[in-house]
């Protein structure tokens, strides 16, 4: 099977909807010879946060070096996001492979009359748990789909279990009491093992004790072993402290945003001190790193400041409140469209109720696909016309996203929500082209390979954040003597304001690994904006891994620039192999693609929508962004209309030696 086939026949799974019980997961696990415990695992169940703690943790482990697989419930673009080792997604191939071994496997239980067929979640977590093996991970982060009792995930024998907090759902399979749905979820809960539990309605902690003590589970419980203090919180993340039991933890960061995060950030340092316990090294400076470093999308993201977009897979009643106490915070006085889309088994009147507490403007509309279908966009505009706002229905979900960056401008915010499916599917095309820059963190890099044109666009990119109003500096990282290299417009950029950092004083011009130290003090200030220029090929880019801590620790993007015209990049596959050898040389993370392919001089159209082409197959096939592509301005107005991402407009500022000469 190739992906697509292996995705059809998940998918033709999916007729044989939720089967209760863990028999087929067991039959599978026992066929493939247990790959869950191969792996140690941290093993989370909840109604709300435990996908947020899940990363939070996964984050951490990374950080303090281990090979860690994640496995979240449900995507939000591609089935792949949901397998994740050292935070990239399965890659499709990969992906066909196991899908392929383990159809044999899937029709042998099918045929079983004791068992039946297997569910599409339980080969996708039979699925998930073979990658883990085969590629031997140290920890398996992972979340519980269903319930907890019978979820397919409750195979595993885990290190340390989670509970996060409970709320009503899915009551026509767990139960209709708060106390009959924790007894689903305290079903997690093994013997000796440790278990953390998040804050509680106290009839649902009465049931977790319960079933801890009688497994003989040690308990760590949210407001008394666990205290938590929010010190303060932005659209930039929010500080905290937190105590477990008697370690205490100061001035804690994340980017994730909404104070319900700091609750499950709390829960996340819980199962991390619980680990400790047991003989886990995670040191504190590893704790606080991977809590910095811990990304969730499609809950209350940012994924734009000019006009502010943002994007949370709010799809039931709790969530919507959440999201509402959070946008004063966020969003400030701005005047705020909602594009909003509800599945059909959710409360709509409930929710949008809670929409019209913020939303000046309502856009309905629905997602693409969804498991139980989405409440017709018309039925949405009236309960929304009903409590006062302005309103209209747009079916298709980007023209809606569309209409509302054109309703919200520069001085408005955009917030997308009411369903994780909804986000999912504007979410990228949102990333790609909101705004007329993306959204990055303080320090950017570009890579890539030779010749992709990464010290040119570091200028203009850095050109555009001195014209937004930034203070900005280039580090000039390229020290592998190439053809370009930024310092040697250093001159015109510190006219126009952009200080430029290369070489020690005195070796601008030497071929040689001098690094300023200038360089560590743009990493500390904390109003500067850095673009870096590394060299090409992850020979250029090894110098990167020397200061992967300050990275680390600042935060940054990395943005990999494909010129589709080199001979190494011609297409998604041969950029796939660049682009992994750069992340081994420099120890870092791509988190996001420019397309740049280009002949100089002899350009054409066609070369650009190519290389973008190249690049968003790439993107789809790592979950990475297109974030721009490039063209020179004599070319700009000749392909923009048919962009499927922002366009930045490039000034000449390098010549190669032949052209040099006077």
């Amino acid at each position: 099977m190739d992906y697509e086939e292996a995705i059809a026949f998940l998918r033709e799974l999916g007729k044989f909807g939720i089967n209760i019980g863990l028999e087929r997961n067991l039959a599978l696990s026992e066929e493939l010879g247990s790959p869950e415990r191969k792996f140690h695992v941290v093993h989370v169940a909840g109604t709300n946060g435990k996908g947020s703690v899940c990363a939070m943790v996964d984050s951490v482990l990374r950080s303090a070096g281990f090979r860690v697989g994640l496995f979240t419930s449900p995507h939000l673009f591609s089935y792949t996001e949901r397998i994740r080792i050292g935070g990239r997604p399965i890659p499709r191939a990969r992906f066909a492979e196991l899908m392929t071994e383990l159809k044999p496997v899937f029709q042998r239980i099918a045929n079983d009359p004791e068992l039946g067929p297997p569910t599409e979640f339980e080969i996708g977590t039979a699925l998930a748990f073979l990658y883990f093996a085969s590629m031997n991970v140290d920890f398996a982060v992972v979340e519980v789909g269903l319930g907890g009792r019978l979820d397919s995930t409750n195979i595993v024998l885990p290190k340390v279990s989670a509970i996060t907090s409970i709320s009503l759902e899915h009551t026509s399979i767990l139960g209709n009491t708060l106390e009959e749905i924790a007894r689903e979820k305290a079903g997690i809960i093994k013997q000796g093992v440790p278990v953390v539990v998040g804050r509680q309605h106290p009839s649902a902690l009465r049931v977790i004790e319960e079933e801890a003590g009688l497994k003989s589970a040690p308990l760590t419980l949210f407001g008394s072993d666990i205290e938590v203090h929010r010190k303060s919180g932005s659209i930039e993340g929010q500080v905290f402290s937190v105590r477990v039991k008697d370690r205490i933890y100061d001035s804690l960061e994340i980017p994730l945003i909404g104070a319900h995060q700091v609750d499950n950030a709390a829960v996340a340092v819980g199962i991390v001190e619980a680990l400790r316990e047991l003989g886990v090294d995670i040191r504190e400076a590893q704790l606080r790193t991977g809590l910095k470093l811990a990304s969730w999308p499609g809950r209350l993201e940012v994924l734009q400041r000019r006009p502010l977009v943002l994007v949370d897979g709010a799809h039931n009643p709790a969530g919507v409140k959440r999201l509402r106490e959070a946008i004063p915070e966020i969003v400030g006085n701005r005047p705020v469209t909602s594009v909003v889309g509800i599945s059909r088994d959710k409360p709509a009147g409930e929710m949008v109720q809670e929409i019209s507490t913020f939303a000046h403007t309502f856009i309905a509309t629905q997602a693409t696909s969804s498991r139980s279908g989405m409440v017709d966009p018309s039925e949405l505009q009236t309960l929304a016309e009903k409590l006062g706002m302005q309103a209209e229905a747009i079916p298709n979900p980007i023209e809606a996203v569309e209409k509302g960056l054109q309703e919200t401008a520069c001085a408005g915010a955009l917030v997308v929500s009411g369903s994780i499916y909804l986000v999912g599917n504007v979410r990228r095309h949102l990333l790609q082209t909101a705004g007329e820059l993306p959204m990055s963190k303080r320090l950017v890099i570009f890579v890539g390979a030779f010749g992709s044109g990464k010290t040119e666009i570091s200028l203009n990119f850095a050109e555009r954040l001195r014209d937004e109003g930034k203070r900005v500096a280039i580090v000039d990282f390229d020290i592998v003597n190439p053809y370009f290299r930024s310092r040697e417009a250093q001159s015109g950029m510190e006219s126009l304001g952009i200080s430029v950092i290369s070489s020690n004083p005195g070796l601008e011009a030497a071929d040689l690994p001098a690094i300023s130290p200038a360089v560590l003090g743009a990493f500390q200030d904390p109003t500067l904006h850095v673009v870096i220029d590394a060299g090409g090929d992850p020979v250029g880019a090894k110098v990167l891994s020397g200061f992967r801590r300050q990275f680390e620790a600042a935060g940054y993007d990395m943005y990999f620039v494909i010129n589709a015209n080199r001979p190494f990049t011609r297409d998604a596959a041969g950029a796939l192999k660049m682009l992994e050898s750069i992340e081994r040389a420099s120890g870092l993370s791509v988190t996001g693609l420019v397309s740049n392919t280009h002949l100089g001089k002899d350009t054409t159209p066609d070369d650009i929508l190519r290389g973008i082409d190249i690049s968003e197959s790439l993107g789809i096939e790592l979950d990475l962004p297109l974030v721009f592509a490039c063209a020179g301005r004599d070319l700009a107005g000749k392909v923009e209309d048919s962009l499927k991402t922002r366009l930045l407009e490039l000034d000449l500022h390098m010549r190669p030696p032949w052209e040099r000469i006077s």
